[in-house]
């Protein structure tokens, strides 16, 4: 009778590791598109960018509605000498449920040139979606923090 017991939970505790794994892999997976989505928007490699979000993805920034496009047209214009944009991020909750995540994060952006350094920082959310055993973002909300 013990020993069935002791299987018993021990099958728990496999089980229950198993599954935590995954979930942390999942969410690990996620995070990754923040950041290689960002870190393709800091250097504006636009194909790069283009990777990590859907066909249809939308970005609220600034009240305004933009779409990938949108965004890259903003970001390929001439930026000043000696331009660097590092960013850093807190990720505050990142949810996922089989082919759909959610997150929210705090960005902190470090941008310097020879003429001007500044540090921005912004509260973004974002959802995602699995397509094809891929996390792409559909979504993104930013909003600046003073």
């Amino acid at each position: 009778m013990k020993i069935k017991m002791i299987k018993k939970i021990a099958l728990f505790f496999l089980l229950s590791t198993q599954f935590s794994f995954a979930q942390t892999s999942e969410k690990a997976e996620v995070q990754q598109v923040i950041t290689r989505f960002f870190d393709a928007l800091s250097v504006a490699n636009i194909p790069l960018m283009k990777a990590e979000v859907s066909d249809d993805f939308i970005l609220l920034e600034n009240g305004e509605i933009w779409t990938i496009d949108t965004l890259a047209n903003k970001i390929s214009r001439p930026k000043p000498e000696g331009y660097l944009r590092q960013n850093s991020f807190d990720f505050l909750s990142t949810k996922t449920d089989k082919n759909r995540a959610y997150v929210y994060y705090k960005n902190k952006a470090e941008i310097s040139s020879k003429t001007r350094n500044a540090t921005i920082k912004w509260l973004e959310s974002a959802i995602l979606r699995k397509e094809k055993g891929r996390w792409r973002m559909e979504f993104m909300h930013s909003t600046p923090m003073k």
